[in-house]
């Protein structure tokens, strides 16, 4: 079974440096992984693979799906603080939709279907979906893709992901030696990472890259590029419907590669800064405090990116409150949705959602703060 999609035509794509007026998008994954819909279809295919409806090492834990309705900040952060890029495209589980305002003509729900090949869905990982984003119809050249709890915290200009015609990478080199220590000592998405480096050095790369934990800028026909030589091997990734450490790949690091070898990016030397994770604030007092240290001092020291990562149900009024202190508050219909989703436990009734402003919060006056950044901003033609 070969189920690689055909790649989506590309006929926008430059053949010299990116011009500076090349439109960009930015791609979210997103999952309502509460949803009893969702969580009776994972528990149906996870038992047919392995004879366990729960694994949390193959499904991720209930932490790695609660929600607090990030996507909406993250959403609003785009609009006040990065309002130069284009559209706004979620891929999503079919029949989910997310609590942002679907009434903006520069929001699009894309559902698995439209980019995936249907022999390899439905699927619970990510890293069988990423794989496919850059093949999302009318997608720009250059685009961002995203988790949707990734935040522009302060103003972001598109040199921050473009200079001199050029993509810009964030992160650190991953040399070979130390590759191949991670591959053996680590676990988890850093053994993934490891064992990702390992096959582009095999595949004979000189340089590989790991990217920090934000907006990954990439090309869509460097994704392509990454097909056509690594088809094989990327057929057998995204044919894993449940998250694997093992035989996964870190889809990132893969295009960031090709990028490097075919390209002159420029690399930014970064070391985690952006990532403010809650594991275990909950079981240590000492990283609750050091945590409640981080979010003070975001009001006066923080880079331009940030990713709020695993928040458990006792933190999210807490970390909501920042939120809305630095974005401002969301407008009671939205938020009502958003609190709605933070406070069900796994397999509780969904929301209703009917794609309209009752779940989507688009009252205009809603969104009026996002509409004056965007009347501020200059007409987009689509490429």
């Amino acid at each position: 079974m070969k189920p690689t999609a055909e790649p989506m035509p590309l006929s926008d794509a430059p053949t010299e440096r990116i011009s500076p007026t090349a439109p960009i998008d930015l791609v979210y994954l997103w999952v309502d992984g509460a949803d009893p819909k969702f969580r009776a279809l994972k528990r149906r295919h996870l038992s047919a693979s392995t004879g366990h409806s729960e694994r949390d090492d193959l499904t991720g834990d209930d932490a790695r799906y609660r929600q607090i309705g990030e996507i909406a900040y993250s959403v609003r952060s785009v609009r006040r603080f990065a309002p130069w890029i284009r559209d706004i495209h979620i891929v999503v589980a079919p029949g989910q939709r997310p609590p942002v305002d679907l009434d903006d003509p520069r929001i699009h729900i894309v559902e698995h279907p439209q980019i995936m090949p249907a022999a390899i869905l439905p699927t619970f990982s990510n890293r069988s979906i990423e794989p496919f984003v850059h093949r999302i119809p009318g997608l720009s050249e250059v685009f961002l893709y995203a988790n949707d709890d990734f935040l522009f915290w302060r103003n972001t200009p598109r040199e921050h992901f473009v200079v001199d015609g050029e993509l810009s990478l964030r992160g650190r080199f991953l040399p070979r030696w130390r590759a191949r220590t991670g591959a053996v000592l680590h676990e988890g998405h850093s053994r993934t990472v490891s064992q990702t480096a390992l096959r582009l050095y095999d595949h004979g790369l000189r340089r590989v890259f790991r990217a920090e934990h934000s907006f990954h800028v990439m090309r869509r026909t460097t994704c392509e590029t990454v097909w056509r030589e690594c088809g094989a091997f990327l057929d057998r990734v995204v044919a894993l419907r449940f998250r694997n450490d093992e035989l996964g790949a870190n889809w990132q690091m893969l295009v960031n590669g090709f990028e490097l070898r075919d390209r002159s990016p420029r690399t930014v030397r970064t070391f985690d800064t952006v990532l403010l994770s809650f594991a275990h604030v909950e079981e240590s007092r000492a990283t609750a405090a050091l945590v409640r240290m981080r979010l003070a001092l975001l009001r006066w020291f923080a880079p331009r990116t940030m990713c709020f990562n695993t928040i458990p149900a006792s933190w999210s009024d807490r970390v909501r409150a920042v939120l809305d202190r630095h974005y401002g508050p969301i407008d009671p219909p939205r938020r009502d949705a958003v609190v709605a989703m933070a406070k069900r436990e796994p397999g509780d009734p969904a929301t209703p959602i009917d794609g309209s402003a009752k779940f989507a919060g688009s009252s205009r006056g809603a969104v009026a703060a996002d509409d004056r950044v965007r009347d501020r901003t200059s007409p987009r033609q689509r490429s």
